[in-house]
């Protein structure tokens, strides 16, 4: 069994090993029995020589493939590992239509477009700000979607993104992270987690560390509003610089949420990005 990022490199990096695990992928996919004998899923990943597919299966055995009664399929991990593959997500030919999406750049107005970037969405305005500047999902994403379904679909992804990032999760590797607010070069404070087992820079906004508090999910529900399906983008509390400093030492940071319903939360947040205090009241108050 591989034991570190470099035996599963070279584990899965020969084109036989590679087509078989797209069979059985595709066998799980399309079939209801997701295995495959030692015969179907030779012919299936198209590899003639007997010997050479034996020793290549041999080696997927165990920690990618499950070999039961003679018959063979993805194990769990063998499947997380090779779905994001074959759905698309790496997929380096992948390049959609720039697509219209709600919202306006908040430092000059401009219409906002969803675009690719080195393998990755960036939601850009008309004159070239860059309005996210982290992951918010691959390029597939907003295939086949309208702009406001696309919308949706990465404000779901950065909500989860951003809650595990929060929470001490990696959103890439599932590792720990450790962060706190730390003040942006573009004004304002930031949290920052880096992740100390992938080196992940994850990073958002104070709005970001609150956007799944039950209390900001409980007051917009409260007027009809799924906080977690809005785009972040179109938010203003998740904005850079939405918070306000109370304190220094230690450092607390002061929120209004849902300014422009009838009324608002303010949070308090404390270094590390916990939140200290609520206090919902009527908006004029």
């Amino acid at each position: 069994m591989s034991s570190s990022p470099a035996d599963l490199f070279h584990l899965i990096g020969q084109p036989a090993r590679t087509a078989i695990l797209q069979a059985l992928l595709e066998q799980r996919r399309d079939a209801e029995d997701p295995t495959l004998s030692f015969t179907d899923l030779r012919r299936a990943a198209g590899i003639s020589d007997n010997g050479r597919f034996n020793y290549h299966l041999g080696e997927l055995v165990g920690l990618l493939v499950v070999r039961t009664d003679d018959r063979y399929r993805l194990s769990g991990f063998g499947f997380h590992l090779i779905a994001p593959l074959a759905g698309g997500a790496y997929d380096l030919d992948a390049d959609p239509a720039p697509l219209s999406v709600p919202g306006e750049c908040h430092d000059c107005g401009a219409a906002l477009t969803v675009r690719p970037d080195e393998g990755v969405l960036q939601v850009v305005c008309d004159d070239g700000h860059v309005i996210n500047h982290g992951l918010i999902g691959y390029p597939g994403v907003v295939n086949d979607r309208d702009p406001d379904d696309a919308a949706t679909a990465l404000a779901l992804l950065s909500t989860t993104m951003t809650e595990l990032g929060v929470e001490g999760v990696c959103p890439l590797c599932h590792g720990h992270t450790d962060g706190e607010f730390v003040t942006d070069p573009d004004g304002g404070y930031a949290y920052l987690a880096p992740c100390a087992d992938c080196g992940n820079q994850f990073a958002t906004t104070a709005g970001g560390c609150v956007a799944s508090h039950p209390a900001v999910v409980s007051l917009f529900d409260d007027h009809g509003v799924d906080v977690r399906r809005r785009a972040p983008w179109t938010l203003p509390f998740r904005q850079l610089g939405a918070e306000t400093v109370i304190a220094e030492d230690p450092l607390q940071l002061e929120l209004r949420v849902g300014i422009n319903l009838d009324e608002s939360l303010t949070v308090t947040l404390a270094r590390d990005g916990s939140v200290t205090s609520l206090d919902r009241s009527a908006a004029n108050n």
